[in-house]
C-alpha cells in the first residue's frame, strides 16, 4: 500500500490540442475527458502543477487543416486554452512566475504551465519569442520530428542526428534563459543537444524522454547527455512512451519505466530524475491506464526508491528547475 499522496509535478502533456480540438471526438473537456487527463484525476492524484504543451510542428500531421499555417494554428489552440482556463479558474490557475506554484497551491488550485512543443513558430524572430512570454509559455521544446528556425530534430540519419542549432536557435536559447523561459532538448539532434549544453548556463530539461542505453532510439539520451543535463542542474521528465522504454513496444509497462529511472539515478544522478508523461500524446498502451493511475506506479517506485528519493521523483527536482529558471516576482 502507497504510504502517502505525493505532489506531482509532470513535465509534458499534450492536453491542450488533445482535449481543445477534440482529436477523437466524444466532447473532452477538462473537467471530463477520455484523453489520460482531466481535472478529476489530476486532483485524485495529487498534482501540483501540470505542464500543458502546445504542439504546433513545423509541418503539419494529416488530421491537421489542409491550409495549415503554423502561426494560426498555435492562435487557435492558444485562444482554446485560454478560454478552458476561464472555465475552469475553480480548480486551476496558471503559472507565469515560481511563485505562482505557491500562491495557487495555498488556494487549492492546481497549476498550469503552459508549454511549446516546437519551436517553428519563433519564424525566426525573438520578438515572437517576447510574445510568447507575455502569453505565458514558460518552456520550449526546440525542435519536433522535423527541422525548423531552430535547429534540427532526432533522427536516424546520422548526418541529420549530428547537425547542431542554427545560428537563430543559439541566439533564442540565450534570450529563453534570459526572459524565464525553460530550455527543452526533447526531440532535439545530439548535435543540437550538446549546443544547447555549450550554452546554458542555467538548468535546461529533456521534459519526455529516456535513457538510450536501454532503448536505442534517437529520441532518448546517452549516459554522456545524461551526465552533462545531470551536472548543469536539469532535469529528464521520464517519458511513458513505450516504444522509447523498450524496442518495437506498445505496453508502457511499470516495470520499464522504473529502469529508466534507476538509470538516470544512477548515471546522472537522484537529481536529474522528475517525470514527463507524453499523457495525451502517446498512443501506448498504459498499464496504469492514465493520471489517475499514477498511485500505481508509484507503490511500485517505492519498493526501490527512499521516501526523500520519492519526493525528489514526484516533485522537488522539477520544483528546483522552476525555482532557478522561470521569473520570480
Amino acid at each position: 500500500m502507497m504510504t502517502k499522496k505525493y505532489s506531482i509535478i509532470d513535465l509534458h502533456a499534450d492536453t491542450p490540442e488533445f482535449v481543445l480540438t477534440d482529436l477523437k471526438g466524444g466532447g473532452n473537456t477538462l473537467w471530463k475527458s477520455r484523453g489520460h487527463i482531466d481535472l478529476p484525476r489530476l486532483a485524485s492524484a495529487g498534482a501540483l502543477v501540470q505542464a500543458m504543451a502546445i504542439f504546433a510542428p513545423a509541418n503539419p500531421l494529416p488530421y491537421m487543416p489542409a491550409d495549415y499555417d503554423v502561426t494560426v494554428y498555435f492562435d487557435r489552440v492558444y485562444a482554446a486554452y485560454q478560454q478552458a482556463l476561464g472555465a475552469c479558474a475553480s480548480a486551476v490557475a496558471p503559472v507565469y512566475t515560481y511563485e505562482d506554484i505557491a500562491r495557487n497551491q495555498s488556494r487549492g488550485k492546481i497549476s498550469f504551465m503552459l508549454t511549446l512543443e516546437d519551436g517553428a513558430v519563433l519564424e525566426s524572430n525573438l520578438q515572437t519569442l517576447d510574445v510568447l512570454f507575455e502569453k505565458g509559455v514558460r518552456m520550449i521544446t526546440l525542435t519536433w520530428n522535423y527541422e525548423n528556425c531552430l535547429g534540427y530534430p532526432n533522427s536516424r540519419d546520422s548526418s541529420v542526428m549530428e547537425q547542431g542549432l542554427k545560428a537563430f536557435g543559439k541566439e533564442a536559447v540565450r534570450h529563453m534563459q534570459d526572459r524565464g523561459v525553460i530550455v527543452d532538448v526533447s526531440h532535439l539532434s545530439d548535435g543540437g543537444f550538446w549546443d544547447v549544453h555549450g550554452i546554458c548556463d542555467k538548468p535546461f530539461v529533456a521534459s519526455h524522454s529516456g535513457c538510450r542505453a536501454l532503448c536505442d532510439h534517437p529520441r532518448n539520451l546517452t549516459d554522456d547527455m545524461l551526465r552533462a543535463l545531470g551536472d548543469r542542474g536539469g532535469v529528464v521528465g521520464v517519458t511513458f512512451c513505450a516504444p522509447f522504454l523498450r524496442p518495437n513496444e506498445t505496453v508502457s509497462r511499470i516495470s520499464d519505466i522504473l529502469e529508466h529511472m534507476l538509470h538516470i539515478k544512477n548515471v546522472a544522478g537522484m537529481e536529474a530524475l522528475a517525470l514527463g508523461s507524453d499523457f495525451d500524446g502517446i498512443d501506448s498502451q498504459l498499464e496504469f491506464l492514465d493520471y489517475g493511475g499514477l498511485p500505481q506506479l508509484f507503490r511500485a517506485c517505492e519498493a526501490v526508491f527512499t521516501p526523500r528519493e520519492m519526493d525528489m521523483i514526484t516533485h522537488e527536482n522539477a520544483r528546483r528547475v522552476f525555482r532557478d529558471c522561470l521569473p520570480h516576482d
